[in-house]
């Protein structure tokens, strides 16, 4: 039993696009403003990739829907959709975030893993 659970995991992780890493970035997440009404909201992330970021969200986004996310640090920002939202027991809902282009340089890491350069 224990194998088949480690072997479903070992799979799962092989068939990431790039592999996360737990890393606070300071953002700013906002809708495009042809996409309705305005809110901004300073969040950091929780876990990242090159292709997108989780994070804590107090704004009412949904699946599917468009935002901008820009990176505080160096002012680039970048277009992405909510691929996942978990509403949490207690806290703001936890909201994944993948950019509609790989990005693996928009988290400024310094030593990105190795897969992050094939995502590019």
């Amino acid at each position: 039993m224990h194998d088949q659970k480690l072997s479903q995991a070992v799979r799962w992780l092989k068939n990431r696009r790039s592999q996360r890493i737990e890393l606070s970035v300071p953002v700013v997440v906002h809708r495009p403003p042809s996409d309705g009404p305005q809110f901004y909201e300073a969040t950091q992330t929780l876990v990242v990739s090159a292709h997108g970021a989780l994070m804590a969200l107090t704004a009412m986004v949904a699946t599917k829907q468009r935002l901008l996310v820009q990176n505080t640090c160096s002012g680039e920002q970048q277009e992405c959709r909510v691929v996942y939202v978990k509403q949490e027991q207690t806290g703001p809902p936890r909201v994944a975030l993948e950019f509609t282009r790989p990005a693996p340089s928009f988290w400024r890491i310094a030593f990105p893993p190795a897969d992050w350069a094939a995502s590019a």
